[in-house]
């Protein structure tokens, strides 16, 4: 499995409706999307599929529900799935049962507790992977200091992080921590043993650890269209960089600018609004970005998609019918 998951890696953005439920009308139409414009490694993950804002059984019925809607349609996806950031290592072990019992292909796990040594984490780890014959991906972000709050959070030990990648059930990697010097590290010392997923940066961040051997990312703005990024890494393992640093200049940074003034979720959601896949509607505490707002983003939408067709000669961020 492990060598199935190269290239992008997508992950699903949880639609609500007007009334804060989850939309599974709109969800079952984003897939459908997602699908057709080439994206075949599908993967809930517990922050852009809103898991803090539902409860432990919505996120067990979002797993189960999104798998067998994919299985059932489509014969050639990897499903990723996951458990909520909290818990106790029996609760996520349960989980993981759960879920393995429905079909998924892989299941992304989360140390959510204050950390005070390395084998409190690799013990967690250890009875996870020999409970679960199931293949697990680590979703690696900093741990939160147990011992102090100077600093509050820590960077996992890159031997602790070894050794998980030493065990047999785990596969894969999310890397969240975002810090180049750790990143490079951290593919030093795993990329024999599993799938790296970089986190952080899309396209041009990917660009730029592929060389070292980083196996995949997590998309970006390519949650809005999958096309787009297997178009820049078939270009890229072609050696077509003019092509990437075209979409990176004109497109991806662009986005990102957005992302730092109006924030990620909201973008995202106002930008698959504007292509009509769901509506932007959130769940408090979370709110949608006000209309003036998300006119903004609806006048980058319109003009990278002009873009592509004109310069890039591709026909990007389409509205769905």
């Amino acid at each position: 499995m492990k060598n199935k998951i190269s290239g992008p890696v997508f992950s699903i953005i949880t639609p609500f409706t007007k009334y804060q439920k989850i939309d599974y009308k709109s969800l079952f139409k984003y897939l459908d999307f997602y699908y057709h414009r080439g994206c075949r490694i599908f993967y809930l993950m517990a922050y852009n599929s809103r898991f803090n804002v539902l409860s432990q059984k919505e996120v067990e019925n979002l797993n189960i529900r999104t798998v067998k809607y994919l299985k059932k349609n489509y014969k050639d996806i990897i499903f990723i799935g996951a458990e909520k950031v909290e818990g106790s290592t029996d609760q996520t072990i349960k989980m993981c049962k759960k879920l393995i019992n429905n079909g998924v292909d892989i299941i992304s796990i989360i140390f959510g507790e204050k950390f005070y040594y390395d084998n409190q984490v690799y013990s967690h780890f250890f009875k996870i992977s020999k409970k679960i014959k199931s293949r697990l991906l680590l979703h690696l972000q900093p741990l939160t200091n147990g011992l102090s709050h100077s600093p509050p959070v820590l960077n996992y030990n890159l031997n602790l992080i070894k050794s998980i990648s030493s065990l047999k059930s785990f596969v894969a990697v999310k890397e969240d921590v975002k810090e180049h010097n750790f990143t490079l590290k951290v593919l030093n010392k795993t990329k024999k043993n599993w799938t790296i997923i970089r986190s952080g940066g899309g396209m041009e961040g990917f660009y730029k650890y592929h060389k070292y051997g980083c196996h995949s990312w997590l998309v970006g703005i390519e949650c809005i269209d999958p096309k787009i990024a297997l178009d820049f890494h078939k270009a890229l393992l072609s050696k077509n960089y003019n092509f990437c640093k075209l979409i990176f200049k004109n497109i991806e940074r662009p986005f990102f600018k957005l992302v730092s003034k109006y924030g990620w979720h909201l973008t995202i959601k106002s930008c698959l609004s504007y292509s009509k896949l769901m509506s932007s509607d959130e769940r408090l505490p979370m709110k949608k970005l006000p209309r003036n707002k998300e006119k903004v983003i609806f006048n980058f939408m319109k003009k990278a998609r002009i873009y592509s067709l004109t310069k890039l000669k591709k026909d990007y961020f389409p509205k769905v019918k």
